[in-house]
């Protein structure tokens, strides 16, 4: 027997959990056998607290085990078992010092049990990590023993066991894609173990794996893996969300156009979302860009997606208030569509989606406007007229707004105002602040029945409380609120604005019968 030190004080400041020490134990034998055959090369067995794990055909020195940093990584010589460099180390310290876990290695012709030594560093007394070398009647193996372990600790090796990658592995559902960096699967319908790494995030829906190892989950059902991302952590703690996100990009470059339609529909609540910020680690806006623009490059699978989604309508980004007046007129239209469409963000233009925009216009949908005729502005003067008696010094009634019609029946606004944002603010009679000028004031023609006053004056009153904010402001909904108050406390005046209404209404009735009726006061021009 020979002692050996490993230079390694038992002092050393790292902690590991049980779950990372049996993780990077496996690891070791993972490296060797590969995941093509890991659960049929694998083998392991417990009885009386030993566990033992081990691999036929595969042997190593020993000499790997002593020096940090060194690992059958660097040069991988074929018949290796695998890659016993700080990891194995570290892990026997954790094992030994911290769970009183008894550690023996075995291979070719050697047996080393973990253990300490004392040692002097500047004439003071330390322990160090050490082996007992002992030669043994050589095997075609390599076998590790932990003993003292519990049966909880060997329930906790068996999920640690499922960590690794492989297509057999339990949580493993249908293959979706496999290319030589990685692989996405759908989620079995086996839970996911409560042991093994989860990202807080997003709880156990869907796993992660990077480097061949369960290392966090994701929101959706779905498996991804991406062999070749490696973490900076040496611990390998589980991953943070923005990590999962990386991972996501990564493979929705690599996967094909039907795996990427089925991770897309995966990832359906996530069609509309944008980027909140310039630098927007949390957000899955790329992942959901990448995935459509793989789509498109196929023809059978955008023709096969747009049969399946008919109704989805994209969100161009806006930035002039010109741009916004109208996205709010598409999005007012929408919410009155029988058809449930869908918004989704621009990039699903690339699969043939109209804009909300272009589909509005396309119904009708935008106000069309012209201006008020010799009858409607008489209208809208009984209108000014109430507003005048009912409101003054509520609003701002010096100018009068431009008259305007909507003249298409399918616009879903019965009144809108285009506003102006005052350079000198001041407050009204009830103390709220005037922010805007309203110079335009649109009225739907529905509106100028004989029975439609109330239904016009209101409208009306609404638009001129944007003077003091939009249609979500605070500011706006007190005062509107306010309005309804004092039109209510002038009720008479208000009744006196119907009589003069329905006034109009029958003189414009009498002119109309006259003109027909006297075919010498045709206009023919203004009838035309």
């Amino acid at each position: 027997m020979k002692k050996l030190s490993v230079n390694i004080v038992m002092t050393y400041p790292v902690f590991w959990s049980k779950y990372q020490v049996l993780r990077d134990f496996i690891q070791n034998f993972y490296d060797a056998i590969g995941y093509e055959k890991w659960r049929q090369s694998f083998c392991y067995d417990y009885k009386d607290k030993k566990l033992s794990m081990w691999v036929n055909g595969v042997t190593f020195n020993y000499e790997w085990l002593i020096h940090i940093g060194a690992s059958t990584k660097t040069n991988k010589p074929k018949g290796y078992a695998g890659f016993f460099g700080e990891g194995f180390k570290i892990a026997s310290l954790c094992a030994y010092r911290d769970y009183s876990w008894k550690v023996q290695m075995m291979s070719d012709n050697w047996k080393i049990d973990v253990t300490d030594i004392d040692k002097s560093i500047d004439n003071t007394p330390v322990k160090m990590l050490a082996y007992n070398l002992y030669s043994v009647k050589k095997i075609d193996e390599t076998r590790l023993i932990l003993n003292n372990i519990t049966p909880e600790d060997y329930k906790l090796f068996q999920d640690t066991f499922d960590s690794f990658y492989s297509e057999d592995n339990p949580i493993m559902g249908k293959l979706l894609w496999k290319g030589d960096n990685g692989a996405v699967f759908l989620r079995s319908n086996n839970p996911i173990n409560e042991r093994l790494p989860v990202t807080d995030d997003y709880r156990r829906k869907g796993a992660v794996f990077c480097g061949y190892q369960m290392l966090g989950t994701n929101p959706f059902n779905l498996v991804v893996c991406l062999h070749n991302y490696k973490k900076e952590d040496r611990e390998r703690r589980s991953l943070y969300s923005f990590d999962v996100i990386d991972i996501f990009k990564a493979i929705a470059l690599q996967v094909d156009a039907d795996c990427a339609m089925i991770m897309l529909e995966k990832m359906r609540r996530y069609w509309n979302t944008h980027q909140r910020k310039f630098i927007d680690i949390d957000s899955w806006n790329d992942v959901v860009d990448r995935l459509v623009r793989n789509i498109s490059k196929s023809p059978s699978t955008k023709d096969r997606f747009v049969k399946k989604y008919q109704n989805l309508l994209c969100l161009d980004n806006v930035c002039t208030m010109a741009e916004r007046n109208r996205r709010w007129q598409a999005r007012t239209w929408l919410k009155h569509q029988e058809e449930q469409y869908i918004p989704v963000k621009e990039t699903f233009s690339l699969l043939g989606y109209p804009t909300i925009e272009e589909e509005c216009e396309k119904h009708g949908g935008f106000v069309l406007d012209d201006d008020a005729n010799a009858f409607q502005t008489r209208c809208f003067k009984v209108l000014e007229d109430v507003c005048r008696n009912v409101f003054t010094g509520f609003f701002e009634l010096d100018r009068i707004p431009e008259r305007k019609i909507i003249v298409n029946s399918y616009a879903v606004y019965t009144g809108m105002a285009v506003i102006y944002k005052k350079q000198n603010q001041m407050l009204n009679s009830m103390g709220i602040r005037i922010k805007y000028d309203v110079r335009k004031l649109y009225l739907k023609s529905v509106l100028f029945t004989a029975d439609g006053y109330y239904k016009a004056l209101s409208t009306y009153v609404h638009e001129m409380c944007h003077s003091f904010g939009g249609d979500s402001s605070a500011s706006f909904s007190l005062a509107l609120t306010f309005a309804i108050e004092l039109l209510m406390a002038n009720k008479e005046i208000v009744a006196k604005g119907r009589c003069k209404w329905n006034q109009e209404f029958e003189n414009n009735s009498n002119t109309v019968n006259e003109t027909y009726s006297n075919p010498d006061k045709l206009n023919i021009k203004d009838v035309g």
